[in-house]
């Protein structure tokens, strides 16, 4: 009569069962790391894309409803009424400050008017949107910020005047207005706008 065999398993199948077992954890672990690290990625990216989307949609909303309405300089209004270039508003590169249309006031219930002074600037690295509350605010006032774009390297303004491209501006409003942006993660971003004619717009109380 033979006896039944009850051998179990060595210890070296024991450690190569144990070491086969390890090297699948390890691959599936390295896996799902991965698409979770892809998946991040995406969201990232989708992330950033919505808000170079959003900035550019304010962009367009400003420059198209810009007004050639200047400035008041001790109760003078000035000729000009797109003030462009470096060193202003202590931006980090260059900047502008315009007057624009359709600052929604219904009925007239604010005490404002429905024109609004807007202003863009570099500042460590943001895209800055600045707005006053009155039209004609005073000399030390502050603006309201927002933030619009993050991780910019640099600003530029062209301007399209007689025809072609300039860096220059003049006093007049120009027909177009290029906007450059280079950003740390996209490269370079280029929008160029048609400018709304000169508009005839009465006196308002700020």
């Amino acid at each position: 009569m033979k006896r039944p065999n009850n051998r179990g398993f060595t210890l070296l199948e024991m450690l190569v069962a144990l070491t086969i077992f390890a090297l699948v954890s390890l691959s599936a672990w390295q896996i799902l790391q991965g698409v979770m690290k892809s998946r991040d990625v995406s969201n990232d990216h989708q992330n950033r894309i919505q808000e170079l989307d959003y900035a550019m949609i304010v962009l367009e909303q400003d420059f198209r409803q810009m007004i050639d309405r200047g400035v008041r300089v001790d109760g003078e209004l000035t000729e000009q009424s797109l003030f462009a270039g470096e060193d202003m508003l202590e931006s980090d590169d260059e900047a502008a400050a315009f007057i624009r249309l359709g600052w929604r006031n219904p009925q007239q219930k604010l005490p404002r008017s429905e024109l609004q002074k807007v202003s863009y600037r570099l500042k460590d690295g943001v895209l800055e949107r600045q707005h006053f509350y009155v039209l004609d605010p005073e000399e030390n006032a502050e603006p309201v910020v927002r933030d619009l774009l993050t991780d910019v390297r640099s600003l530029k303004f062209q301007y399209f005047i007689n025809g072609k491209w300039v860096e220059k501006l003049g006093k007049t409003l120009p027909q177009g207005l290029m906007i450059t942006f280079e950003l740390n993660d996209l490269g370079v971003i280029e929008r160029r706008f048609v400018l709304p004619g000169t508009w005839e717009v009465q006196e308002e109380a700020s």
